[in-house]
């Protein structure tokens, strides 16, 4: 059915959410759309399921029978009614164009991912090539706070937006990518797009403000949690997406940057779990991607 279906994981965070929430309210489409909230919270939210009762257009579910960001990406769209689908942070701050500007992008059929601008309000904005990716490294580059509307390599988590058909063509969101702190499923998911043919779009249009809430969602603070979930998921990309001598350099600056923290933080431990962590990732790396069918 031709409209958006926006997807919105939570964890924890009631009052990012809600201000989220209203920000959505107010957009101005010509075209039907829905919001969806992935609850992963202990507790049924009071005040989210209060406030989605005034309107038609969203519908929240409380989910205990998982956890994790690609799981709740994967029911997200598998409940969703609509062709385009929308994945969206909790804590964005978005104009009332935002899935308009999406929308006017990803009607292309050429386009299989539009990645939306985001501008970070309490952290450093990254100043590199918009989306791009360095192999040599196998490092996601940013950038997505500049303007224009170009083709890039991947989008930001907080904001992309994709089709269904993109979504079951290439099996969805990987769930072996939510161990820890979910990095790089969303650049995972855009590399294997590319590779079924499809551009990835940068739009900077259809941008929203990234207030990086410090507490729930994702957010790991014990360092060997965060250490494990960054080299294991880091190895997935190297092994399944980097290729060559690539592969060397990837996982040799992935030991160096491991090697700072152990410094840093003076626990040589964080190298044991580098090779733990490693030996994981490349292994689960060459598996076919997992997406759960959730139904409907």
């Amino acid at each position: 059915m031709n409209g958006i279906s926006v997807i919105i994981p939570t964890l924890h965070r009631t009052e990012f959410l809600l201000n989220t929430l209203k920000d959505l309210a107010k957009q101005l489409c010509d075209f039907p759309f829905e919001i969806i909230i992935a609850d992963q919270s202990n507790q049924l939210d009071d005040k989210v399921v209060d406030f989605c009762k005034n309107y038609t257009f969203f519908h929240y579910h409380h989910i205990t029978f998982f956890k994790g960001l690609p799981e709740a990406r994967n029911y997200g769209w598998q409940q969703a009614i609509y062709d385009f689908i929308l994945f969206l942070d909790d804590d964005i701050q978005c104009d009332e164009n935002l899935l308009k500007e999406h929308f006017s992008i990803l009607k292309n059929d050429s386009v299989g991912v539009v990645a939306g601008g985001i501008v970070e309000i309490h952290k450093k904005n990254q100043e590199c090539k918009i989306g791009d990716f360095n192999y040599w490294t196998a490092t996601p580059l940013r950038g997505f706070h500049k303007h224009g509307t170009v083709e890039v390599i991947h989008g930001g988590g907080g904001n992309f937006s994709t089709k269904k058909e993109v979504l079951t063509k290439v099996n969805g969101i990987d769930e072996n990518l939510t161990k820890g702190a979910a990095l790089y499923e969303e650049t995972d998911f855009c590399l294997r797009v590319k590779q079924s043919g499809y551009k990835v779009m940068f739009h900077s249009k259809a941008s929203v403000n990234h207030l990086a809430a410090e507490t729930g969602g994702c957010r790991v603070p014990d360092i060997k949690k965060y250490i494990a979930s960054l080299v294991r998921n880091r190895s997935l990309i190297i092994s399944r997406h980097v290729k060559g001598i690539y592969k060397i350099t990837a996982t040799l600056y992935l030991l160096r940057l491991v090697s700072s923290y152990a410094f840093l933080y003076k626990d040589v431990s964080l190298f044991k779990q580098f090779i733990t962590s490693f030996k994981e990732g490349f292994s689960v790396g060459k598996k076919e991607v997992t997406c759960t069918q959730y139904g409907q």
